[in-house]
């Protein structure tokens, strides 16, 4: 009888002891802040994940302010309207994809690295 039981909590331990080493789910929301909005480029900067997006951007427009960790929003015509430079938002990103989204051709130097933005939500104005 003993050694069933001895048996039994052998086989259990390893299983319930394995439920506790779990680390929780690694939050796939990226937090960002809008550097600039024009009518060619839509710039984020990524604040809670440092191996995303272009270091070094400068931009054009604001006395050439230098920005790490940058990319332009290759859907801007999917975003929110009324988001202004400035603005902290949530977000997820993934791939370039082709879209009709329909832009200015005027070049004002947008960072290289572009992401679709998906699912923002603005967290302070």
């Amino acid at each position: 009888m003993k050694l069933l039981v001895f048996f039994a909590l052998a086989a259990t331990l390893p299983a319930l002891s394995s439920k506790c080493n779990k680390s929780p789910k690694k939050d796939e929301y990226l937090q960002g802040r809008v550097i600039r909005i024009s009518c060619a480029s839509y710039v984020v900067q990524v604040l809670n994940d440092n191996s995303i997006g272009e270091d070094g951007w400068k931009d054009q427009s604001n006395n050439n302010a230098q920005y790490d960790n940058v990319f332009a929003a290759s859907n801007p015509c999917k975003l929110p309207s009324g988001v202004k430079a400035g603005a902290k938002i949530k977000f997820k990103l993934s791939p370039s994809k082709a879209n009709d989204c329909i832009m200015c051709m005027m070049y004002d130097a947008p960072p290289t690295v572009k992401f679709d933005i998906n699912d923002m939500t603005v967290l302070e104005k």
